[in-house]
């Protein structure tokens, strides 16, 4: 399987309401965006932030930036030394990674300005980065030659992939148009006394153009003239252009685009052989199994297990990307005793990973046979933006067992009678969810109020299984 001669397609569907795009790799898809999810990303703006308090103990400060939560600047990512800011100080920050339910966003004084070329780092102090993915050698050395000419040395680059081929004029040019952006935002941050955003990058489009378009991106399609004109219009500004395709009705029925959504939100995900893998995730943890399933293909349990892993290997790194996993990734792949078998698989998840925006590490396996991978991110994950954890099981895919609820209601209605036996009720009205039918019986209700002495009625019109509701009637 030769994964990386595969092509790329953008596809981009323009509804009333939003524009959704997503990448193709082959007939795969491999990462989807959608407009209104990725309007609520700070990730990349850059704010005026005033510190609000220090905690050394987790050497950093809470800066505020005008958001709801402060956020979260490590010492490390400061410019200069931690001594030298007070609280009150402004300061000029970019948003790393975005804040969650729970935290703020994590903040840096390192810049970083994205071109479609070069990464600009105001305060890259000389370092120079070249993308990975620029493997022959006599272009990274031209590249480093042009990066040598054109930086200070308080400034840092980091050349992209689109660079590859791209003439230094070219490349000089982004660089001062870049070097003039981060001057106009240091002009607007002096004169600001107060939390508030400074920069924010181009609309979804261009950022998308920009961000997933590369050397291997052959075609773009789209489904209306207005999104046709204005990419067309985007696509003057690159020297290497991909095919640009008017497609006559909703584009997300390309390659079967809305089909392959279902692979996002699905727990277990078959492979080709016959084989499965299953995803469930944790807070800061993704655990992956790998199952052979119904594949009986191989002469004996090694091949058959090696064949199976292989398969999944592809199917986990896209999978990764395709829901924006991150933290630490454990994979239970099928048990394999030949030590090849094992360098072979991670060298696939490695190589697959060089497709990623995100920066992964292999860690390996561990004793137990376990592979190891971490993956940073710096936006949410696709499953958090589409859903909202459930109000009755808050997330965990679980309710109380019937039996649980009906031994905990009889004991609260005989400790209310009890605090209440002084006041005249004469009915108790008991609201519970419809699968205490077959506990709150006829025989049930008769038998408890001949106990307490009181007219007891049951509806089965409460809508939370984990709870009841008591009334009181006098």
């Amino acid at each position: 399987m030769q994964q990386e001669k595969i092509q790329r397609t953008l596809v981009f569907s323009d509804s009333d309401q939003e524009v959704r795009v997503a990448l193709l790799e082959g007939d795969e898809l491999s990462e989807i965006f959608f407009e209104d999810m990725e309007a609520d990303r700070n990730s990349g703006k850059i704010f005026s932030g005033r510190i609000e308090n220090e905690v050394k103990s987790l050497e950093a400060f809470f800066v505020n930036i005008g958001m709801k939560k402060n956020g979260f600047l490590r010492f490390k990512d400061l410019v200069g030394l931690p001594n030298e800011y007070r609280k009150g100080d402004m300061l000029l920050v970019q948003v790393r990674k975005d804040g969650t339910n729970r935290k703020g966003p994590q903040l840096s004084m390192q810049i970083n300005l994205p071109g479609r070329y070069v990464v600009y780092m105001p305060y890259g102090e000389g370092s120079i980065g070249i993308s990975r993915r620029i493997t022959d050698q006599d272009e990274r050395d031209r590249i480093r030659e042009i990066a040598e000419d054109v930086i200070y040395e308080t400034e840092g680059l980091i050349f992209r992939t689109n660079c590859q081929g791209v003439d230094r004029e070219t490349i000089e040019e982004e660089v001062l148009q870049l070097r003039n952006l981060m001057r106009d935002i240091v002009i607007k941050f002096n004169k600001t006394s107060k939390p508030d955003i400074l920069y924010s990058e181009e609309d979804f489009v261009e950022y998308i153009v920009r961000e997933r378009m590369d050397n291997k991106t052959v075609k773009i399609v789209v489904d209306s003239r207005n999104l046709y004109n204005k990419i067309q219009n985007i696509l003057t500004e690159f020297e290497q252009k991909p095919a640009l395709e008017l497609y006559d009705r909703d584009s997300f029925n390309y390659k079967n685009i809305y089909e392959q959504l279902e692979d996002i939100f699905a727990r277990k995900i078959p492979l080709k052989s016959g084989g499965t893998i299953t995803i469930d995730k944790a807070e800061a943890l993704t655990v992956i199994d790998v199952d052979s399933a119904s594949n009986v293909k191989g002469k004996n349990v090694e091949e058959t297990s090696f064949s199976t892993n292989k398969e999944a290997a592809y199917e986990i790194a896209r999978q990764m990307r395709l829901r924006n996993l991150a933290g630490m990734i454990i994979i239970d792949f099928i048990d394999m005793n030949v030590p090849k078998h094992r360098e072979k698989i991670i060298n696939i998840i490695t190589e697959e990973s060089k497709k990623d925006k995100a920066r992964v590490t292999i860690v390996g396996f561990t004793h137990l046979g376990l592979l190891e991978v971490t993956r940073k991110r710096t936006s949410a994950a696709i499953e958090s933006l589409v859903f909202s954890p459930c109000p009755i099981c808050h997330g965990t895919g679980r309710v109380a067992a019937p039996a649980v609820i009906y031994n905990r209601m009889i004991k609260d209605i005989e400790d209310s009678l009890s605090d209440l036996k002084d006041h005249e009720i004469k009915e108790l009205i008991i609201s519970v969810y419809h699968n205490l039918s077959g506990y709150v019986t006829p025989e049930v209700r008769k038998e408890l109020e001949t106990k307490n002495n009181i007219k007891i009625n049951f509806e089965f019109n409460w809508n939370d299984p984990n709870s009841y509701n008591i009334r009181f009637k006098k």
